[in-house]
C-alpha cells in the first residue's frame, strides 16, 4: 500500500483531547465501509506489539477511498497507511487520526491485454495495492510469469513493496514495475509511469511529492512468460533459503536496518558481537543479526532501545551509522 510518504511524521500523544469528536466519528463511519476504533496495533503489526490507534479504516473500493481522502483533508485529520503491517512499529501511547488499510485478494489481479505489451514473451499484469505479496507471487507462478521470484517469502502488501522499492538477492520490484495508480491526499486519482518515478534503495518518490501526499492503489507490472513448474520451483528455493537463514515463529519486521553501500547490516552487527543481545523482551536474532525479534511480550520501547544500542555499537566498531528500514511512528 503506500502512503504518500511513509516517513512523514505522525502526530500522536497520550492525551486524547485532540481525538475526533462524535460528529467526526459518525461522518468517518459513513465514508468508509469498515472502521475499527481504538485499535491495539499489536494485532496489525508483524512485530506483535504497538500502541493504540484512534481508528483503522478499511475502504471497500476506489470510490470509497477517494471520498475518505477528501473527508480527511477537509477535516484536517491526520492519516497514514499501514499496509500489511510487516515493516512498521507503532510506539506506545494513543495515536490520533486514521490509519488506512487497503484490503486485497487474488481477485485484484488480472492480465491486461495491450497491443504494445502483450506478446508471446510477456504479459502486463495489474494488481491492487492491498493484495499480499505472497498471493501475488503465487498467482504469477501459477500463471507461468517470471520476474518476481526474488520476492517469494517476503511478507507485506504489493503497495508497501512499491512504496519502499522492496527487493532481495540484488533485485528490486521497480525492475518489473511499469505504472502506478495513486490517490492523492485530496482524493484525486493520478497515474505515473515508472520512468517518471524516482526509485532508490528501499525508497520511492512519486512526481509531486512531498508537497502532495499519495496513497498507492494499484500497480502494473510487465512479467516474462516462463515454465510454470520452473517458476514455482524457484519460488520454493527462495522461500527455503529464507527459512534457513531467517528467524521464524517470533514477532519481527524482517530486516531491521538498510544495508549500507557496499556492505551488509547483518555483517556489521555480527562483527560488533551483538548477536543474541537482549533488551527487555527484544533480541538481536542469533540466527540473523539484522533481525530484531519480539521473544514474547516485548513493548515498542524494548525494540527501539535495542535498535539504538545496535546503532551506537556498530558506529563505534565500524564507523557506519545504520539506517532503520522499519518505519517507526
Amino acid at each position: 500500500m503506500c502512503t504518500g510518504n511513509q516517513d512523514v511524521a505522525h502526530r500522536h500523544t497520550n492525551d486524547e483531547s485532540m481525538s475526533m469528536n462524535l460528529q467526526q466519528r459518525t461522518e468517518l463511519a459513513a465514508h468508509c465501509q469498515t472502521v475499527h476504533w481504538d485499535v491495539d496495533m499489536a494485532s496489525y503489526s508483524t512485530f506483535r506489539t504497538g500502541g493504540v490507534v484512534e481508528a483503522v479504516a478499511e475502504p471497500g473500493n476506489a470510490d470509497e477511498l477517494a471520498a475518505l481522502m477528501r473527508w480527511l483533508h477537509q477535516q484536517q485529520v491526520e492519516w497514514r497507511v499501514i499496509g500489511g503491517g510487516s515493516n512498521i512499529l507503532v510506539t506506545n501511547g494513543y495515536h490520533q487520526g486514521v490509519f488506512i488499510r487497503l484490503r486485497g485478494s487474488v481477485e485484484d489481479m488480472a492480465a491486461v491485454p495491450d497491443a504494445g505489451a502483450e506478446t508471446s514473451k510477456g504479459s502486463r499484469v495489474q494488481v491492487g495495492a492491498g493484495c499480499s505479496l505472497a498471493v501475488f507471487v503465487s498467482w504469477c507462478a501459477r500463471n507461468g510469469l517470471t520476474g518476481l521470484e526474488f520476492m517469494a517469502g517476503i511478507p507485506g502488501s504489493v503497495g508497501g513493496a512499491i512504496r519502499m522499492n522492496a527487493g532481495a538477492f540484488g533485485h528490486s520490484i521497480s525492475e518489473v514495475l511499469q505504472r502506478v495508480q495513486c490517490t492523492t491526499d485530496r482524493g484525486e486519482l493520478l497515474e505515473a509511469a515508472s520512468t517518471d518515478i524516482a526509485f532508490s534503495y528501499r525508497h520511492t518518490v512519486f512526481p509531486g511529492e512531498p508537497a502532495t501526499r499519495m496513497l498507492i492503489t494499484r500497480g502494473t507490472f510487465f512479467l516474462q512468460r516462463a515454465d510454470r513448474k520452473g517458476v514455482a520451483a524457484r519460488c520454493r528455493e527462495i522461500v527455503e533459503q529464507r527459512r534457513q537463514k531467517q528467524p521464524s515463529g517470533v514477532g519481527s519486521a524482517g530486516s531491521f536496518f538498510k544495508n549500507p553501500a557496499g556492505d551488509f547490516a547483518g555483517r556489521l552487527i555480527e562483527r560488533a558481537g551483538l548477536k543474541g543481545l537482549t533488551l527487555g523482551k527484544a533480541m538481536v536474532s542469533p540466527q540473523h543479526a539484522n533481525f530484531i525479534v519480539n521473544t514474547g511480550g516485548a513493548v515498542p520501547e524494548d525494540i527501539i532501545g535495542l535498535m539504538q544500542v545496535v546503532r551506537s555499537k556498530v558506529l563505534q566498531q565500524s564507523g557506519v551509522l545504520l539506517e532503520p528500514e522499519v518505519h517507526i511512528f
